[in-house]
């Protein structure tokens, strides 16, 4: 009798236990204290053990989770601080991959503003296949694709979704730690219009849940996992790190530029300046060098985005570090546009039975602002293209004006824009119009061969010209 009442009282105690343990998993699966991830975004989950010897893909595994940060750390800029900031998201989500042994996890959303970093980890085991004989390798021989990633808002008047696309997890980008792949997508920014085109102003402070789900390519099979609740946060303030101001102005003698505020950010960082040039056109960008307190200097260009406000621009910056304490900014030069043109000319014999050219030539074919214009080389393609490259090469190193190689037309103009800085001209009378871009000591010149086919000789003329002037001032902010 006391035998039949101890088992019965055991079987009690076991099937408890096994109720306790049910109803615990059950739990920390739904609930917010879902056990997949600690505060620092650690996986407390266990994945299922897999010999990464054995794996054929050459991945590199490390020994502990901050290297695992270190990796994130060293390939998106600023995540290190922002996450000391606090800016970053821990979303505790893991979710099956259908007909795999195996979970993904998404770790870690850092917004940034200009883009969304999502940090996500695959568990080994899921890369691996059942073999029913029992013959050839289990595991894949072709890296998993992480190919889209789906973010939906569900509202009773709105309904919205972006895709973005993203390679195979080579090697450099992931790392293997206790049986999961380790590696990152980044999307654009959340806005009305989700996408590619998008200004500055249409990113804001939210703080929302999204429906989020991934397109996965498992060994040549397309796989959709289940939506889950994302936390997707932003914080605009949150991102300025200090903003200064001067009461400075520079002027020498045709340019005057006054900054009226730069933000130091955590991500990107921007100044807003009042700049002026006297009978002439401002071009694109201006170089300078942010110095901090304790001599640090970070050289940066100034891309000028012109505002409503006249001669006021504005223009953003990457950030290399926080920057303690007062900053200053060195500038250094200018570029300036010119309509003084120059030509030189192409003897199109010494290509008559090629249809496919790259030829150097390292020859003197002009001179502006005391800069020697070389032709550098020239491509054709399929005799449908020419493709032109110059070099500026300033007579002195430090002199006041040099030719130099920039966008002659501003950002986002129209394709009929960009053409009418450059003509060609043929010995026999035919005519096209050419494409100018360029940068630092290099110009490109591009057009259309077709029109040619018959013609000797080439006059290109630049009928635009973009020129750096050295400018000598530090602005001291506080």
């Amino acid at each position: 009798m006391n035998k039949g009442t101890n088992k019965s009282k055991w079987i009690l105690i076991a099937a408890s236990l096994i109720i306790f343990v049910v109803g615990a998993y059950l739990f920390t699966d739904s609930g917010e204290d879902k056990l997949v991830l600690s505060t620092d975004s650690k996986p407390m989950r266990k994945a299922k053990p897999v010999d990464l010897e054995d794996f054929p893909l050459q991945w590199n595994e490390v020994k502990s989770y901050e290297e695992v940060n270190q990796f994130y750390e060293e390939r998106i800029q600023g995540l290190k601080l922002a996450r000391e900031e606090g800016l970053t998201t821990y979303p505790k989500e893991s979710f099956p991959i259908p007909d795999k042994d195996g979970r993904m996890q998404v770790n870690e959303v850092w917004h940034s503003g200009h883009m969304i970093h999502i940090l996500y980890s695959i568990d080994l085991s899921a890369l691996t296949e059942e073999d029913p004989d029992g013959e050839g390798s289990p595991y894949l021989s072709r890296p998993p694709a992480l190919e889209a990633v789906h973010i939906k808002e569900s509202t009773e008047t709105n309904e919205q979704s972006f895709e973005s696309h993203s390679r195979e997890l080579n090697p450099h980008e992931t790392v293997v730690f206790e049986n999961r792949v380790y590696s990152l997508i980044q999307v654009p920014p959340i806005t009305e219009e989700w996408g590619y085109n998008y200004t500055r102003e249409d990113i804001g402070n939210y703080d929302e849940e999204f429906s989020t789900s991934f397109r996965l390519r498992i060994d040549l099979e397309t796989i959709e996992t289940e939506g889950i609740p994302i936390r997707y946060k932003h914080d605009l303030e949150g991102h300025v790190l200090d903003t200064f101001t001067t009461d400075e102005v520079y002027e020498d003698g045709n340019v005057t530029i006054e900054p009226l505020e730069v933000n130091i950010g955590v991500a990107s960082s921007h100044v807003k300046m009042r700049v002026e040039a006297e009978d002439e056109e401002i071009g694109q960008s201006i170089q300078a060098v942010i110095k901090s307190e304790e001599g640090a200097r970070h050289p940066i260009s100034l891309f000028l985005s012109p505002t409503q406000e006249g001669n006021i621009y504005e223009s953003w910056f990457h950030p290399a570090s926080e920057l303690p304490g007062d900053v200053s900014m060195e500038l250094e030069s200018i570029h300036l546009k010119d309509e003084t043109p120059y030509s030189f000319d192409i003897d199109m014999t010494q290509f008559e039975d090629e249809r496919r050219v790259s030829k150097t030539f390292d020859k003197k074919v002009g001179e502006a602002y005391d800069t020697d214009i070389i032709l550098k080389r020239v491509n054709i393609h399929n005799r449908q293209q020419m493709d032109i490259e110059l070099r500026y090469e300033p007579h002195e190193e430090q002199q006041n004006k040099k030719l130099v190689g920039a966008q002659v037309h501003r950002l986002n103009t129209t394709p009929e824009e960009q053409k009418k800085y450059g003509e060609v001209v043929s010995d026999n009378g035919k005519t096209a119009e050419a494409v100018i871009w360029g940068h630092d000591q290099q110009g490109n010149i591009n057009f259309p061969l077709r029109p040619f086919r018959n013609s000797e000789n080439l006059t290109i003329t630049v009928k635009r010209t973009i020129y750096s002037q050295r400018l000598d001032h530090t602005f001291d902010f506080q």
